[in-house]
């Protein structure tokens, strides 16, 4: 019983607890924002903590799209130091992570026009890309024959599973392009592997 007659239950009380070391966890671990103002004044301890905090959503965005576990590297590099460096562009009203992986996707793609990687990797086939019957190996290297902005979007929509509305905001362009860009990558596709979409 508490002083004013009520009882407490130990799982209550538990979770209460839970509740406070959350909060304290919560106000000890600094903000995107935080880390970025520290960064500016030269701070070698908050870069390290950004990256570690966002490389490897980073490293998955870039890999999915160029193919190449070396390249994605490079990718995520680039991508940070120029996001570093255009922190003073950065709206501070949104979230740093979607912003962050705009910039690796545009680097990504950057490296896709001038390189032309076409080598799919060990990415498996989504299930949700549906080609009918076509072998994965067979899909993987059709994908890889896709014009760079087409291949964008089918890796971001089928491997890494964002919404159209996602997707334009990640390549910074409208949600009617990012359709029109997705049907005509899946007609293309269908044609060199011969099968109907089931998209």
């Amino acid at each position: 019983m508490d002083a004013a007659g009520a009882r407490i239950s130990p799982t209550t009380g538990a979770v209460r607890e839970r509740a406070a070391l959350l909060g304290r966890i919560s106000i000890m671990r600094p903000s995107d924002d935080h880390l970025l103002e520290a960064i500016r004044a030269g701070s070698r301890a908050a870069w390290g903590e950004l990256f570690a905090r966002h490389a490897d959503a980073a490293w998955r965005t870039a890999f999915a799209i160029v193919h190449d576990h070396a390249r994605a590297e490079d990718v995520v590099q680039d991508a940070f130091v120029r996001a570093i460096r255009a922190a003073e562009r950065f709206d501070r009203g949104r979230p740093f992570r979607p912003w962050l992986l705009r910039i690796v996707t545009n680097r990504a793609l950057d490296v896709l026009r001038h390189e032309q990687f076409a080598t799919p990797g060990d990415v498996e086939q989504p299930g949700t890309l549906d080609l009918g019957d076509a072998d994965p190996g067979e899909v993987r290297e059709a994908i890889a024959r896709l014009d760079p902005d087409r291949r964008a979007v089918v890796v971001l929509r089928y491997w890494l599973d964002l919404s159209p509305a996602e997707i334009a905001d990640r390549l910074d362009v409208p949600v009617g392009t990012v359709g029109s860009r997705l049907t005509r990558a899946l007609h293309e596709l269908a044609g060199y592997l011969e099968v109907t979409p089931n998209a």
